[in-house]
């Protein structure tokens, strides 16, 4: 059994791979021990020349160094670096001083001794999905999670990151933990992270019979005249395949890669595109992109509502507000032109197991059994139902005669105005990009030039 024994300070030094990189404010503690002495004594391994090195009590000893003590109480022990590492990362976890990026450092320190990701779940007590969670964080920009983490971000935020494979996208999304933004952040990085795969799958296809090129009408520094074929963009229907042209055999084909998409282009044929065409084109390209755009923002909005009122768990709280909320739905605008609720929405936030072919009186059954479970949710579920829908959005078209084009423009929505003004006082915070849909000061809403 290792005997306590005094241990000039100067000798003491703190571990290189202490987990906890911050010791915190040490002024109380200092001042303890000015008053009252070192009462629990540290753990330290030997070194040469008669040195020292902390594997428990860190604080203890910045504090005691400050409070002006020579010696300090240490029990020397012979450890392992592996054993080391970890009694100091077992102390500090128990002690809940460790962030959780400190924490997957230390987990990472034990993997490189050797340690798997199984012994090192054993010996702390978290399960192991939890350990490789922790690991992972490692994976992003240091500094980003140290910030998020200073806005108060948790393990379920980052296990959120998990979504998202792109690096760039993963950190992107990083940077909005713990604002009113990192919802729709996160959903938008998924979408865009999907676009970038099927931009990849489109290439690959394209490839198969077309050139790659980096300027419209020009192959490498060759004039090259060229037809406009279509377009495969993020605007694109999901479904939208590349589809080998019976032609290919005989006329040239070329696509151009954007930042949003690719334009597959043909070597012109007798026909001559004027000016006109191309300008007109180009119209009706960018009008279709900024429509596309608008619906993915319109749904995405919606998710966010539906997401929010799904995960709501203080009904009972906000009774009230429910109920005044409910009622004004119910009574609707004075015209008989309501379509009642929407059992799609009511049947995935209350989690029931219906399809196309369920009928009202069985959809009706199910939703009462969960609405007597909870009235004051299942109230707040139908009339949430009732006004909302991924159609829901601050947008609307309008032909412009003279540019024969489509322009999209802000449109005041006084219901979704009720509906978020309602979900906020339940808590809900609306992102930026929401509240410039609702102000229509949205880039997309704001164009003239299409």
């Amino acid at each position: 059994m290792p005997e306590l024994q005094y241990i000039d300070v100067s000798k003491i030094f703190p571990h290189p791979d202490n987990p906890r990189k911050n010791l915190g404010d040490i002024q109380e503690l200092s001042d303890s021990i000015k008053a009252n002495g070192v009462l629990q004594n540290l753990t330290v391994v030997p070194m040469s020349s008669g040195q020292y090195t902390v594997v428990i009590g860190h604080r203890r000893l910045a504090a005691a160094k400050k409070a002006g003590l020579s010696v300090v109480p240490c029990v020397a022990m012979e450890m392992t670096p592996q054993e080391q590492v970890r009694t100091m990362l077992m102390e500090n976890i128990q002690r809940s001083d460790l962030t959780l990026y400190e924490q997957a450092q230390g987990f990472q320190m034990m993997l490189d001794m050797g340690e798997t990701v199984e012994s090192i779940a054993k010996d702390c007590g978290f399960s192991q999905t939890t350990v490789r969670r922790r690991v992972k964080l490692l994976e992003l920009d240091s500094d980003k999670v140290k910030k998020a983490e200073a806005r108060g971000a948790t393990l379920k935020d980052y296990m959120e990151l998990d979504k998202i494979e792109n690096p760039e996208l993963k950190n992107k999304a990083l940077d909005a933990i713990g604002t009113a933004n990192f919802r729709d952040v996160l959903k938008k990085a998924v979408e865009e992270e999907k676009n970038l795969r099927r931009m990849a799958q489109w290439e690959t296809d394209l490839e198969a019979f077309a050139i790659k090129i980096e300027k419209r009408d020009c192959v490498g520094s060759t004039a090259v005249p060229m037809d406009y074929v279509t377009n495969f963009g993020i605007w694109s229907p999901k479904d939208k395949m590349v589809e080998r042209p019976e032609d290919a055999g005989e006329v040239k084909y070329y696509y151009l890669v954007g930042t949003n998409g690719i334009d597959l282009y043909k070597d012109r044929q007798e026909r001559v595109e004027t000016e006109e065409d191309r300008q007109r084109k180009e119209r009706e390209r960018i009008a279709k992109q900024i429509e596309s755009e608008l619906k993915e923002i319109t749904e995405r909005h919606y998710s966010l509502r539906s997401e929010f009122v799904s995960d709501f768990s203080a009904a009972k709280k906000h009774l009230a507000g429910i109920c005044e909320y409910a009622a004004c739905v119910i009574v609707g605008d004075g015209t008989w032109s309501q379509d009642g609720v929407n059992a799609e929405i009511v049947g995935e936030l209350l989690d029931l197991d219906i399809d196309d072919n369920t009928d009202y009186p069985t959809f009706k059954a199910m939703a009462e059994q969960h609405i007597a479970e909870s009235p004051e949710y299942g109230l707040l579920v139908c009339a949430y139902a009732s006004a909302d829908g991924d159609d829901n959005g601050y947008w609307r078209w309008e032909w412009n005669s003279e540019k024969r084009c489509y322009e999209y423009l802000h449109k005041p929505n006084n219901d979704l105005d009720h509906l978020y003004d309602f979900l906020i006082s339940l808590g809900y915070e609306m992102s930026d990009e929401e509240k410039a849909m609702r102000d229509g000061t949205h880039q997309l809403l704001s164009r003239r030039d299409v």
